[in-house]
Parts: C-alpha cells; structure tokens; sequence
C-alpha cells in the first residue's frame, strides 16, 4: 500500500501517514497540497499517479522535494506554451496537472 487515507469533516479524504517510498517520475501525473492549517491533521503533498491512485508523501523527503522541482517546472512549461498559443485569443489558462490538453 502506497499511502493511509481517512476520511475526516465532511467526508474529506485526508493523508493521515506517508510513504517514504519514492515514486518514480514517470507515473507522476500531478499533485495537490494538504495543508495541516485546514481539515487535516498532517501536511502532506498528495501525488496523483497516471493510474489514478493519491499517494501521500512528506515534503522532508528529498524524492518529495526534487518530484515537486520537477513538476513544477514542467507545468511552468505547459503554461508558457498554452499562454503562447491562446495569446491571440486573449485567454489565459490554468495547468494543474502535468498532461497536455488537447
């Protein structure tokens, strides 16, 4: 089992431990951050793998950190390259994840 989620309020599903198993880049698809400040008990960062399971990890983790780095720089990507695209349009988007729209 890669992570322990449970539900807490308002049946929100909530990171309640981590794994410490680094993930390998490729089935990363994206990410979100649960902050420990909100509904939940723990900060975790929340992988979203390309098979569609949440894995929760901690951001002490150097494998958490540098998956982080490099999502972060291809979504900053994504995002010139969509900005780019529909600037003739006016239009902005929003990237969240890692996989392209068509």
């Amino acid at each position: 089992m890669l992570c322990v989620i449970s539900d807490g309020p308002l049946n929100y599903a909530c990171c309640v431990k981590y794994t410490h198993n680094p993930l390998p880049f490729g089935v990363i698809k994206g990410f979100m951050e649960q902050k420990s400040t909100e509904v939940c008990r723990i900060d975790a960062i929340i992988f979203l793998t390309k098979n569609n399971k949440k894995v929760c990890a901690s951001t002490k983790d150097q494998w958490v950190r540098a998956a982080l780095a490099r999502l972060r720089s291809k979504i900053e990507k994504l995002t010139e390259q969509g900005n780019q695209r529909l600037s003739t349009a006016g239009l902005k988007r929003t990237i969240h994840t890692t996989t392209k729209s068509p």
